[in-house]
């Protein structure tokens, strides 16, 4: 891709899309939101229509939807050889799984989200076995609010009047800003295949847990536990993400 193109994405009320599409922008390209009220994903045919807009150079699939509806964009990208990006999830893995995962380890996932975003990645690559697939830990940033991990972790302090925090949980995780430019980067290359986007070095989630609280001030009672005990980091050699632990050690002491 030059700079320049004009970019169809979907999820700009979420928690990723956003960020990629400040990211694409700054990069100089043109970023079209999907408006479900114009455009309804499971009509086809205007679907289509949108896809089919010789202005449209690639689309971003970071929103919930169907697996129809990401089938029929992929199919639609294929027919006009368009780069086709889908945000798919560490969650396509069970929890009986042990990681770190490599992109040919099978996925066995045993909630509805996660058999959810694998009909998709099956959809997806059935209808344009060209498109680029790229799994998602929980996504990171310095700040309150959103879909993020320091939201949900001041919502167990709110709720629970402590912060849990297992030392047998490495958790798939990375700061938004570097998700958003490694999407960007996959999409400016036309990239191809499965990825695995991960910035987690090996951290245990009671370290995260504990240099966050002490990096944004929250005052959170973090407290070690014993459970879950769980591995679903992911690894990518093709893909270097930014190290949480060097985005944190900007902040505090946080070694490496």
């Amino acid at each position: 891709m030059m700079t320049g193109e004009r970019i169809l994405l979907t999820g700009s009320n979420g928690t990723v899309a956003p960020v990629v599409a400040d990211v694409l922008r700054a990069r100089g390209h043109e970023v079209i939101t999907w408006d479900r009220a114009l455009v309804p994903p499971d009509d086809e045919a205007a679907v289509a229509r949108a896809i089919g807009d010789p202005h449209v150079t690639a689309v971003v699939h970071c929103a919930t939807g169907s697996p129809s509806w990401a089938e029929c964009m992929a199919a639609c990208c294929s027919r006009r050889s368009i780069p086709f990006l889908f945000t798919s999830s560490v969650s396509v893995f069970g929890p009986h799984q042990e990681g770190p995962f490599l992109v040919d380890v099978v996925p066995q996932p045993v909630d509805d989200y996660g058999r959810y975003k694998l009909e998709c990645e099956r959809r997806v690559r059935a209808a344009f076995p060209d498109a680029c697939i790229v799994r998602l830990g929980w996504q990171m940033a310095l700040r309150r609010g959103g879909n993020q991990m320091v939201e949900h972790l001041h919502q167990w302090q709110v709720e629970q009047g402590f912060v849990a925090a297992s030392a047998h949980w490495f958790q798939a995780c990375s700061f938004l800003e570097d998700t958003g430019r490694v999407l960007a980067d996959l999409l400016e290359g036309s990239e191809s295949g499965i990825f695995h986007l991960d910035g987690n070095p090996g951290w245990e989630f009671s370290r995260i847990a504990t240099v966050i609280n002490r990096a944004l001030g929250c005052g959170w009672d973090v407290r070690t536990a014993e459970d879950p005990r769980l591995n679903n980091m992911l690894r990518d050699p093709r893909l270097p993400c930014v190290s949480i632990a060097r985005r944190l050690k900007d902040i505090v002491s946080a070694p490496e």
